[in-house]
């Protein structure tokens, strides 16, 4: 469960100096924390609260022209294959992705984008993807893909009202033209839940105190074709701007240092305890054993 004993085993290597390729502080397995949360579940019969997460902005843009429109995704998620746009077909626009840290921000580059190459009248213009190309509108955009079905994709992005931990409010509006449309799609769901490890630390002549902090947020990716999961940290500081107000009601799994589960809460009203294995007389209890845990 715990995993210092794998990184911490270079040979030669002296934790106090640095030297060596080393990780000097306990690590946690993700995956094996996460394979004893879905055996308690099952255990209770039921599921993880699924938690919203923030939509992102995006403009779709069609290709209006009587010619293939070809150019590389700056996100370069298409192993380096050129993205190829035909001027005919059920699937003739393109999905480009902006930047921007808040929606807000990325709201302001989509409109940016938009008024400039006039995309609701001239649609995907040489003019834009010559510009793409040389990398002139690299502050502005992350990602740009295709091809798509035009009036597909835009009917899919609808005004949004999203709210930020903090209270405040991101109103995204959807705005379509004839041949582009910007805004940002209902706001989807994830699996995901925020690991806390409890520790105490006990003072001169004082009652240990429990030492504060938010964890770190665990979401659980799956691979559409092969259904794997996987685990993903996100750092309550990013994940709080991911996930907004939702942040607040994202479940709670208690660790104890060895990366046992020992509590899930669902936030819901439902709160799984670990069960205790019955102790012999004299000896004190002990709790179930999961794969790839000490305890």
């Amino acid at each position: 469960m715990a995993l210092e004993g794998t990184f911490n085993s270079s040979s030669g290597a002296d934790l106090l100096s640095g030297a060596g390729k080393v990780w000097e502080d306990k690590v946690l397995d993700a995956d094996v924390i996460w394979q004893q949360i879905k055996a308690m579940l099952a255990g209770q019969d039921v599921q993880l609260p699924q938690t919203p997460r923030r939509p992102d902005v995006r403009l779709i843009v069609d290709n209006i022209s009587d010619h293939v429109i070809e150019f590389q995704n700056p996100g370069d998620h298409s192993g380096s294959k050129p993205e190829l746009i035909p001027p005919t077909g059920e699937k003739t626009s393109a999905v480009v992705m902006v930047k921007g840290e808040t929606l807000d921000e990325q709201y302001k580059n989509a409109e940016i984008l938009y008024k400039r190459y006039d995309l609701g009248t001239q649609g995907l213009s040489d003019a834009f993807v010559a510009d793409l190309k040389a990398g002139k509108l690299s502050d502005l955009l992350a990602e740009a893909y295709g091809p798509g079905a035009y009036q597909t994709n835009a009917e899919k992005l609808v005004d949004v009202m999203w709210k930020n931990e903090d209270g405040t409010t991101n109103d995204i509006p959807a705005i379509q033209g004839a041949h582009a449309a910007y805004g940002a799609r209902e706001a989807t769901t994830e699996t995901v839940f925020l690991a806390q490890v409890r520790i105490f630390m006990q003072c001169t002549d004082k009652t240990p105190e429990l030492l504060e902090g938010r964890g770190i947020a665990i979401s659980i990716i799956t691979d559409r074709k092969t259904k794997a999961e996987r685990t993903r940290p996100i750092v309550p500081s990013v994940a709080v701007t991911y996930y907004g107000e939702h942040f607040a009601n994202m479940p709670v799994v208690i660790l104890n240092t060895d990366g046992v589960v020992k509590e899930i809460d669902l936030k819901n009203g439902t709160v799984i305890k670990r069960a205790e294995t019955p102790a012999a007389p004299g000896r004190p209890s002990s709790p179930p054993k999961f794969p790839g845990t000490s305890a």
